[in-house]
């Protein structure tokens, strides 16, 4: 998986780290909470350079992960 190194980064220091396809540092993520009451949801890593992106689906959204922002349009995932 591509995208490992930086879920590792965001999960340590809350940074997304370089993209692991075209080697930009211009990256980011969003975590976004579907049942609040549980803190359930997903959230997308994303490189603003190459637009491309990965997609973790059913996961518990820890407190101290970005949750504000808007995820790009065009990405391929």
């Amino acid at each position: 998986m591509k995208w490992r190194d930086n879920l590792i980064n965001i999960a340590q220091t809350g940074e997304s780290g370089k993209c692991p396809h075209c080697g930009s540092a211009r990256t980011d993520y969003k975590c976004t909470i579907v049942v609040p009451d549980k803190r359930l949801g997903y959230m997308d890593i994303w490189c603003n350079d190459c637009l491309r992106a990965y997609h973790v689906s059913r996961m518990e959204v820890p407190e101290d992960l970005k949750t504000d922002g808007e995820i790009p349009q065009g990405l391929t995932y």
